[in-house]
């Protein structure tokens, strides 16, 4: 019997909701724990939006993270080629604009904070994955002409 795909794919959304996870605990962590290993509540965002609602949206997107990737591990997906299509563009797109932050970060712009702002870009490119991967797994698993 071969195995379900589903539960192939979901090692790798349990790894990156991890990290996500991480990254929610880690800036309210930051107020109260100095470590050397752990960077100050500043560095974990760009300044974009305000705390509580980054927060807030974070917790949201944690929520969806967490039941997709039950759902991948339970075997209980049915694969769409539409919705798979829409997510990989998606991700591919968010993935390329995160990427280009890094770099015009890196380099350019490094004096804007919203582009010099490493830590949040890295967990903006696991997010990107995370939308692209699920994408990636509806489009190849997903019946022609079923959205």
């Amino acid at each position: 019997m071969k195995p379900d795909p589903a539960r192939r794919y979901a090692p790798w959304f349990w790894t990156l909701t991890t990290l996500f996870a991480l990254r929610v605990a880690a800036q309210p962590a930051a107020l109260v724990v100095d470590a050397p290993l752990l960077p100050g509540f500043e560095r974990w965002h760009s300044g974009a939006i305000p705390y509580p609602a980054l927060v807030v949206t974070q917790l949201l997107i944690l929520v969806w993270m967490l039941r997709t990737a039950s759902h991948f591990h339970q075997g209980r997906v049915v694969p769409r080629r539409r919705l798979g299509l829409a997510m990989l563009v998606f991700g591919d797109l968010y993935f390329t604009s995160m990427l280009l932050r890094l770099v015009l970060g890196a380099t350019v712009l490094s004096e804007r904070r919203w582009f010099a702002s490493p830590l949040p870009t890295f967990f903006h490119l696991v997010l990107a994955t995370y939308v692209a991967l699920y994408g990636w797994y509806h489009l190849r698993h997903g019946v022609e002409g079923v959205s």
